[in-house]
This record gives C-alpha cells, sequence and structure tokens, in this order.
C-alpha cells in the first residue's frame, strides 16, 4: 500500500503511466488505512499525522457522552466524579497513540480537535458558557491541557527507544535506526525525530508555561 502527500496528480490518485509495484505485483494507493486503532491519512508537508487526531476526537467524543450519561444514571454527578471518570474512561480514548501523531499536533498553532473535546468537557461539567476561556475552565477544576500527557508518554516513548536501538533484533529499534537516517537526509516530510525536541519545546514554553517541570520519569 501507498500513500503519498496528494498523489502524482496532487488529488491523491497517480498520474498518468505512473505504478507502484513489489514483487511484480502492483501496490494499491489509498488515500487513509487504519492500523492498530489509528486511522492514517495521506501525509501532508503541514499536518503529517495530525489527521490521527482527528478521528479519535470523534471517537472521545462519543465516549465522553456515553460516560457522561452512564454517569448519570449512576447518580455520578459531582464535577469531581465526572472529572476522574473523563480521565479514566474519555482521556485513553482521546491520547490514543499520541506517541506517533503528537509532535505533528504540538506544533500546531490553533487548538487541536481532541483538545477541544477536553475544554467542551471543562466547560460543561462547571455549566460555564462558551464564551468562558479554556485557562479559566481548566484552572477552576485544577487541570491541565492534554499536551502535557502528551509530553509524558512521547518522553517515555523515546526512552525506550533509546533502549531498543542496543537490541538487534527489535523491530522498534530497526524503525528507530530508519527514522535517524531519514532525520539526517532531510527531504520534504521531517522525521518523527526531528520534530521531537521542537515539539515538546513548544508545548512548554507556549501553549503551557505552567508545566516548568512536568513528571517525565519511566
Amino acid at each position: 500500500m501507498i500513500m503519498r502527500p496528494g498523489g502524482g496528480s496532487g488529488n491523491g490518485k497517480l498520474a498518468a503511466g505512473e505504478s507502484f509495484e513489489y514483487a511484480g505485483l502492483p501496490l494499491e494507493v489509498a488515500s487513509s488505512t487504519k492500523y492498530l486503532g489509528l486511522t492514517f491519512s495521506q501525509l501532508s508537508k503541514q499536518h503529517g499525522f495530525a489527521s490521527c487526531a482527528d478521528v479519535l476526537a470523534k471517537a472521545g467524543r462519543q465516549a465522553m457522552f456515553a460516560m457522561r450519561r452512564r454517569a448519570w444514571e449512576l447518580g455520578a454527578c459531582l464535577v469531581e466524579q465526572q472529572c476522574m471518570l473523563f480521565d479514566v474512561f474519555v482521556k485513553p480514548v482521546l491520547s490514543y497513540g499520541c506517541e506517533l501523531w503528537g509532535v505533528d499536533v504540538l506544533l500546531r498553532p490553533d487548538c487541536s480537535s481532541v483538545e477541544r473535546v477536553h475544554r467542551w468537557f471543562c466547560r460543561r461539567v462547571q455549566g460555564l458558557p462558551k464564551q468562558v476561556t479554556a485557562a479559566i475552565s481548566l484552572a477552576e477544576l485544577g487541570r491541565q491541557p492534554l499536551q502535557s500527557f502528551w509530553i509524558q508518554q512521547l518522553v517515555r516513548f523515546w526512552n525506550r527507544l533509546q533502549n531498543s536501538a542496543a537490541d538487534e533484533d527489535r523491530v522498534l529499534g530497526w524503525a528507530f535506526k530508519d527514522n535517524l537516517e531519514l532525520m539526517r537526509e532531510g527531504g520534504d516530510l521531517a522525521a518523527w525525530l526531528s520534530l521531537l525536541e521542537p515539539a515538546v519545546a513548544a508545548c512548554l514554553a507556549v501553549r503551557a508555561p505552567c508545566l516548568r517541570h512536568p513528571r517525565m520519569a519511566h
């Protein structure tokens, strides 16, 4: 299967006379595919794998409504209970695979689709109007943006990659070395490693100034 920015004709389709083969068999050119729960769309220089987060936002929104409905039926209506249930049932859905797509989302200047679900919940659970800023709704609950959790997951994933590089028989180690070579070669599409440091730095310095010293232990 082949996925690349826009395809040869700019619309995701092959240009005339263009084809890809492996072992004499033609390869399919797809606009998206689902693997291990993540939906990967054609890469772009601007968004990378950020489209994964857009699909997760929809799933997370459904999980949030189901959680709130069930919590209401069981009488778990306190704000503290709702926040705990969100972290248990919704946050893992919104953050699934953030080790891969997180670097692309953290570098975007606008609010991500998954974080918008989180902010909607924070306003809703307090009965605040949508005009209230996200910073106030988060501060009233003592919560931090989901980006802080993504940073922790990215750093843990980086530590696992470092350990796997020493093992010649691990597929994760092979992928790490290949990504390192892509970063050194450069090109139109930035490698995951080349985006990791600026993504974390941008989030800590600009988006979440209160997160000066996040816990990033193993």
